[in-house]
């Protein structure tokens, strides 16, 4: 229940704890939590046991010993009282919330808070506590010993992570700081695994980056129409349901190009509007052409560029435009100056307006949206900031997912046997299972039946 005494005493990334009940009268340790310590943040330590008495009052004495002599040291204070101790050679604090005295007798759990430096020194990379302590009575009560030593593994774990997704990170305490978010995520990738999901969490090119980070890098490009300055364009017609045809994949029928990745940019909307655009003209015109996301950040005035945008609106765009290819006008994840040089994927009128699959008034049914990716790939906006995203490497995505929108990808396939949709997503394919992604059909997973659209073009127009 005292384990986070050892943080005084380790260094590296991460702090594996070990620790045993070396007995005493009238208490016993039965667990402490969790098993290691990321460094550069602040850590809640819980320990249960049991206690034989009621306990009015009392004290405790920590020696910790560690780096041959380096640290030897001892913490001491009242059980019942709140204590913030400083610990040894300035490497942090650690903050004793004090037990609620009288501690009744049975089942007893203890809190504790400790917030490290980001790099310890290697001298204490192992460490040895014994925590005593004695009652109103002065008898023992309790007795724990904790052996800590650096989490080696951490530190490899990570330079083979910086290695596969071709990172590097270098001086100001950076890649302590980056090892101990990874470290984090990686603990809570274990938890979330070990709880039997539809779907797996693992390692993406997000892991070392915070949740909030990966928010404000790669999530909140999608805005709806109703927020962008083309929000008075026609709506232009409501999807009609016909028969599911049980599954489709398109990806396996030549309509869908490969991944892409958006980078730093809010321009989700622009991959998912050419990802339908893609489609829809290999589906009616038998070519598969690679279509340019960086024109419809440049010269679509309807959205934001990399600030955000909408399908909707970019398809209306779109209808008035030749629309370029990726080769002839290639993306650059940045806003710039509109270009009207370039090679035509689709001319000018080959798109002809957009769809939704819901109404104006509410969002679609399971059934209506099989149907229209019966007809090709459908664009839809789906809330991605969650952890469960950020990690996510294979499966069926079926909880924790919102329904806020704030990101666009494309719908490419489904199952109705296996319950799940098939989504293409543009953050590369070292994310997901290969840059894809199953949601659950089961209610609306992350929001995607809320808005779905998909264009209609024609291939009597000639390029």
């Amino acid at each position: 229940m005292f384990a986070s005494l050892i943080a005084g005493v380790a260094a590296g990334g991460s702090l594996k704890l070990t620790w045993s009940d070396c007995g005493a009268k009238h208490a016993k340790t039965t667990d402490v939590q969790p098993a290691s310590i990321a460094l550069g943040a602040e850590t809640e330590i819980t320990g249960k046991g049991a206690v034989d008495e009621d306990v009015s009052a009392g004290s405790f004495d920590a020696e910790v010993k560690a780096g041959g002599g380096l640290i030897d040291q001892h913490f001491t204070g009242d059980i019942c009282t709140a204590k913030t101790f400083d610990l040894p050679l300035g490497i942090g604090k650690l903050s004793w919330e004090g037990v609620s005295c009288p501690l009744k007798k049975g089942d007893a759990s203890i809190k504790m808070k400790v917030k490290l430096a980001s790099a310890l020194p290697a001298a204490a990379a192992k460490s040895d506590i014994k925590l005593t302590s004695k009652d109103q009575n002065g008898e023992d009560l309790l007795c724990v010993a904790i052996h800590m030593e650096k989490a080696l593994e951490s530190s490899d774990d990570f330079d083979a992570y910086l290695a596969k997704f071709g990172k590097a990170y270098n001086g100001d305490g950076e890649y302590e700081a980056r090892m101990t978010i990874y470290n984090e995520n990686m603990k809570y990738i274990k938890e979330e695994n070990a709880k039997d999901h539809t779907y797996t969490l693992g390692e993406t090119q997000f892991t070392d980056l915070t949740n909030e980070e990966f928010k404000r890098l790669y999530v909140s490009g999608y805005k709806p129409a109703s927020q962008q300055l083309g929000s008075d364009l026609p709506y232009l017609g409501e999807h009609e349901e016909t028969e599911s045809s049980g599954s489709v994949d398109w990806t396996t029928k030549g309509a869908v190009t490969p991944v892409k990745n958006q980078g730093q940019c809010g321009s989700c909307w622009s991959f998912s509007t050419t990802g339908s655009l893609e489609g829809a003209w290999q589906i009616n015109a038998g070519q598969l052409v690679s279509m340019s996301e960086q024109q419809f950040v440049d010269c679509d005035k309807s959205s934001m560029g990399c600030n955000g945008g909408s399908m909707a609106t970019a398809f209306s765009w779109a209808e008035k435009q030749n629309v370029a290819t990726e080769s002839s006008y290639p993306y650059t994840a940045t806003d710039g100056s509109c270009k009207t040089s370039f090679t035509t994927a689709i001319p000018k009128g080959g798109v002809t307006g957009y769809k939704s699959v819901g109404s104006l008034f509410s969002k679609a049914t399971v059934a209506k949206l099989e149907s229209a990716i019966d007809i090709g790939p459908v664009s839809i906006a789906i809330e991605a900031d969650q952890s469960s995203f950020q990690h996510y490497t294979g499966g069926i995505l079926s909880e924790n997912c919102g329904t806020n929108l704030d990101h666009g990808v494309l719908a490419v396939g489904y199952n109705s046997a296996e319950g799940y949709w098939l989504v293409k997503n543009s953050w590369g394919n070292t994310w997901g299972d290969k840059g894809y992604l199953k949601i659950a059909q089961a209610g609306n997973v992350c929001g995607i039946l809320n808005q779905p659209v998909y264009p209609t073009v024609s291939s009597s127009v000639s390029v």
